[in-house]
């Protein structure tokens, strides 16, 4: 499988009438200090019919005006507190396709060709990368790198919800 990259971009939550202050930010509590410093990846696959990519980056971005810590940055405030800045920054949005049938890739296996469904998980910037990768049956995948510190599996999930509802 040889999955070719359209593009890449960073893309920001959209939000509907006066955007809210950029220059929160939210201590990390005890629980978000110990816990793991590292981004978590997915991968969903859908057979069609699928969205079109611009349907599912627009819902992504409504979901990131609710979600406002999936598009801030990890950092410290002027005490020395981690935690997240409300910043708007944006996340990583990726574009590819294969050119062969889902089927035929079928059931997916941990291998290299495996990982280049989902963003890269080495110098990230972003607390989300989504790639939305098309395949010539009209199937998506879509791979997703969120970082640990921000959500856990539970909270990760209520915003796959979310970003599926706005879709």
């Amino acid at each position: 499988m040889n999955v070719k990259i359209d593009s890449s971009k960073i893309i920001k939550p959209l939000y509907e009438g006066t955007p809210p202050s950029t220059t929160t930010h939210i201590p990390f509590n005890i629980f978000d200090n110990v816990t793991f410093n590292a981004l978590m990846a997915m991968i969903y696959a859908y057979k069609p019919p699928t969205p079109q990519t611009f349907t599912i980056e627009t819902g992504l971005r409504k979901t990131l005006s609710i979600y406002r810590e999936w598009a801030g940055r990890i950092g410290e405030d002027k005490h020395g507190n981690r935690g997240v800045f409300l910043n708007d920054e944006g996340v990583r949005f990726i574009e590819a396709y294969v050119d062969a049938l889902l089927d035929e890739v079928l059931p997916l296996k941990p291998s290299p060709s495996m990982l280049s469904l989902h963003p890269s998980l080495n110098d990230v910037v972003e607390l989300i990368q989504v790639q939305v990768t098309r395949f010539t049956c009209g199937s998506v995948v879509v791979g997703f790198t969120g970082h640990h510190m921000i959500a856990d599996s539970h909270a990760a999930s209520n915003f796959f919800v979310a970003w599926g509802q706005a879709c």
